[in-house]
């Protein structure tokens, strides 16, 4: 079973093969294989599967775990439809609204 924070259910079906690192995108991958392929998945507060390979974990929490906090909070509020009114500032947002 996977564990995912909310809003990396609008990352997942948008990787397109780019990431922090090979590892990164190797497991983001992976990850996005087993979600599309129905694997069953629970929501976690805090670091999950996406998060392992992650240059931003350190010692098991996010440095930027206030932002992405916002982003789990606005994904289980708002869905995972629009992005722009979830993750804008996402560093990554760019490659995923297209």
């Amino acid at each position: 079973m996977l564990r995912l924070r909310a809003h990396h259910l609008n990352c997942i079906p948008r990787f397109g093969g780019k990431g922090y690192s090979e590892a990164f995108c190797k497991n983001m991958q992976s990850i996005k294989e087993r979600f599309l392929n129905g694997e069953a998945y629970e929501l976690v507060e805090g670091a999950d599967d996406v998060c392992r390979f992650c240059p931003n974990l350190e010692n098991g929490v996010c440095r930027d775990n206030e932002k992405v906090s916002r982003f789990d909070k606005l994904t289980a509020d708002l869905g995972t439809g629009d992005i722009s009114k979830i993750c804008s500032d996402c560093a990554w947002y760019n490659l995923c609204k297209k």
